[in-house]
């Protein structure tokens, strides 16, 4: 047996180099994938990927991109926030009120993080299953609770859907956010309605040399109207903001200071 014989050979068992030149040990386990993020092998023809690839090549539309769905947001919220008032509020609005329309609450980062938080939490056993197949095969042979957890259930797997994992996850996202920030908005609204929440303001108007008797809650403002809640008559308003002369946020009374103990115990004993 010649040299070359002899380096091709270990033992009864051939040799298996590697792609980087070490030798793979018998009976080595590959270690578990335990990442969150989605699998990207697979979705490359994805509609997410190919819009990546696009904001990848102009990073500037990412900003334009960004702005524009935080815009749809903050339009989609407004629609229920003035619902609960019978105010149709699209009808107020002029172009640039939609520019800005998803600014106005930092709720919706909150939001959009919850989002993404609850489709990587939801997806993860799937993800578990593309990248460690043998693994996840071996723990549903030995209890039911791992194959009920890595089924292929439409919260557990894409396959049923028939969709790409970014896709889905993208998806998933976009629902939950569209979800909870209608959510959000009717509470908030309800709030103000309902149990008195909002900030009080005094609405004078043009034109009046006195302001209006009653308070007022105030809804919101775009470019041209005040958004108003009048508690007592129980109705909303609108008023151009040509008509109104002031506004005043309604005083705070004084933060009462507490009289230590010791100190009135001591005056009394003084003064006796």
């Amino acid at each position: 047996m010649d040299n070359k014989d002899r380096d091709s050979i270990i033992g009864d068992v051939p040799a298996t180099g590697q792609l980087d030149g070490t030798v793979a040990v018998a009976g080595e386990v590959t270690p578990t994938d335990w990442s969150v993020m989605p699998v990207v092998k697979g979705s490359e023809d994805s509609v997410v990927m190919e819009l990546w690839r696009l904001l990848k090549q102009e990073p500037a539309l990412i900003v334009s991109a960004g702005y524009v769905l935080l815009s749809l947001l903050g339009l989609w919220s407004s629609y229920f926030f003035y619902l609960r008032f019978n105010l149709s509020i699209l009808d107020y609005l002029q172009i640039s009120d939609f520019l800005v329309a998803g600014l106005r609450d930092p709720m919706y980062a909150g939001i959009l993080a919850g989002g993404i938080f609850l489709a990587v939490v939801l997806g993860w056993p799937d993800t578990l299953r593309r990248r460690n197949p043998a693994r996840v095969e071996a723990l549903r042979a030995r209890h039911w609770g791992w194959r009920i957890l890595f089924s292929k259930s439409p919260l557990t797997s894409w396959d049923t859907s028939g969709m790409r994992p970014l896709t889905g996850l993208t998806i998933a996202v976009v629902f939950f956010m569209a979800i909870g920030a209608a959510q959000y908005s009717m509470k908030k609204a309800e709030d103000i309605r309902d149990n008195g929440a909002g900030a009080s303001v005094t609405v004078h108007l043009n034109g009046d040399a006195a302001p209006l008797k009653e308070q007022a809650r105030l809804l919101g403002s775009s470019s041209a109207f005040v958004f108003l809640w009048w508690p007592e008559q129980r109705r909303a308003e609108a008023l151009p903001i040509s008509a109104i002369k002031r506004l005043q946020s309604v005083v705070l009374p004084p933060k009462a200071v507490a009289v230590p103990l010791v100190s009135a115990s001591r005056t009394k004993t003084a003064a006796e």
